[in-house]
């Protein structure tokens, strides 16, 4: 019998494997999902053998090798960090950016940069609402930007918006997003189920988040009201390793909450998770171990690239190499997320959980723990 591939086949591969990274890309199509309190929830049954909510997914099949090919023009994919043209620290000269910002501020100059600058019309990023529920916000300028900076670490299913809209058909569009989102904007651009073009075909650059996990809203956030009672969280942050401490600021103070206290409200899906740092992005950002305040900053594109002369040339950032010693110590840490991954699908009795597609050759160095290009 042949599988389903709409919302029968998303539901028994996905939803009930515990394989939801809550990405949103199934979302915002149709009456049949919906995105509610950090949960996907199916309203209706749908008799559709074949859906965008099953093609978009990222956690359904993902074929790195024709991914790779469709985005870098290449099928021999360097294994520690994915296709990268160089690699850099950076941080924003922007004062006020700087302190609404998480880390150092790159993410949202570069969203400002190019709101301001007509590169792009909107774009989709992630607000922390009420009670830090996450969700996607279309934004077109630097308030809304602002609005939507630091980080609450909760999954949010940001790409219902990107789905939704309201959109007019004519818009350039930037993304931010984690690794599991990249990847589903990704198969997004390729879905050929409908005859009008969506949203994530007009999508001009994407930045991707390092991630290492998410957590799950409904748990994690009972778990902040116990710890916190009749608090207003204003900020979140996660310091680097080897400290590892969760710093919440409310009104009267900062609670520091060490990270083994909230592993368990991470999301299942997260263990099977071979992408650390937006492989298939335009350029990824994430922190630099050791150096507050500074990002690391990927550039994997020519749209990355340009977006980053950009803002240079306008003195929006400051960028210096990654020290060699932190750009090794990033590959390690990628691949051992690889491994990781590749060792829980592994240990799952139900190989539905093996949606990862690759070349046995890289799949051979991942587990050797060998970087570079497939030979």
């Amino acid at each position: 019998m042949d599988q389903n591939r709409g919302l029968g086949g998303l539901e028994s591969l996905v939803m009930g494997q515990g394989l939801c990274t809550m990405c949103g890309a199934c979302a915002g199509m149709c009456p049949y999902l919906e995105a509610f309190k950090g949960r996907i929830v199916k309203l209706h049954d749908c008799d559709l053998a074949e859906g965008r909510c099953y093609a978009h997914c990222p956690r359904t099949t993902l074929d790195l090798t024709a991914l790779n090919r469709n985005r870098f023009g290449s099928e021999e994919i360097p294994v520690g960090l994915g296709f990268q043209n160089r690699i850099l620290m950076a941080r924003s000269l922007d004062p006020e950016l700087l302190q609404r910002a998480q880390t150092g501020g790159v993410v949202s100059s570069l969203v400002v940069l190019a709101l301001e600058e007509g590169l792009v019309d909107a774009a989709v990023l992630t607000q922390r609402g009420k009670d830090l529920l996450p969700s996607g916000r279309i934004v077109t300028c630097r308030d809304q930007v602002l609005d939507c900076a630091g980080s609450s670490y909760v999954a949010s299913p940001s790409l219902a918006v990107l789905n939704k809209g309201p959109w007019n058909g004519q818009e350039r569009i930037a993304v931010v997003g984690v690794p599991c989102q990249i990847s589903a904007l990704e198969k997004m651009k390729s879905c050929n189920l409908l005859q009008d073009a969506p949203a994530a075909r007009r999508v001009v650059v994407s930045i991707g988040l390092f991630c290492t996990w998410a957590l799950s809203y409904a748990p994690f956030i009972d778990f902040l009201k116990q710890k916190l009672p009749s608090q207003v969280v204003e900020a979140m942050d996660i310091s680097p390793p080897p400290e590892r401490i969760l710093r919440v600021r409310t009104p009267s103070g900062t609670m520091e909450i060490s990270v083994d206290e909230i592993r368990p409200f991470i999301q299942p899906a997260c263990a099977f998770c071979a992408d650390m740092t937006s492989e298939l992005a335009d350029l990824s950002v994430g922190t630099v171990e050791g150096e507050p305040g500074w990002n690391t900053l990927i550039l994997r594109t020519q749209a990355g690239e340009s977006l980053l002369e950009k803002a240079l040339a306008k003195r929006l950032l400051e960028v210096k190499p990654l020290p060699s010693a932190h750009a090794e110590h990033l590959v390690q840490a990628s691949m051992l997320k690889k491994r990781r991954a590749l060792e829980a699908m592994k240990n799952v009795e139900d190989k539905q959980c093996g949606y990862l597609l690759a070349d046995s050759r890289w799949l051979e160095r991942v587990r050797l723990g060998t970087e570079g290009r497939q030979q």
